[in-house]
């Protein structure tokens, strides 16, 4: 299993748009509204790097959203 995040930056007024479209994309496990460079953070966990190119390709398609940055996760340590 694969799990990244995929940072998203959006235009301002659209948050509540874009957050009902990414809940549609299979694959997404968690979605976090954050302050700071990005606007939205997803948390992706998928089968193979061909369905995580798609998540990112149906994020990247929705109407406000400017830019996308994906961060695999190589190791995750429980505390």
């Amino acid at each position: 299993m694969i799990s990244a995040y995929i940072l998203i930056h959006i235009s301002p007024g659209n948050t509540e748009k874009i957050l009902a479209e990414i809940r549609k994309i299979d694959n997404i496990v968690k979605i976090s509204v954050v302050a700071g460079e990005f606007d939205i953070v997803a948390r992706v966990q998928v089968k193979s790097l061909e369905r995580l190119l798609k998540a990112t390709d149906k994020i990247q398609m929705i109407k406000g959203v400017n830019k996308t940055t994906t961060q695999v996760i190589e190791k995750e340590i429980t505390l």
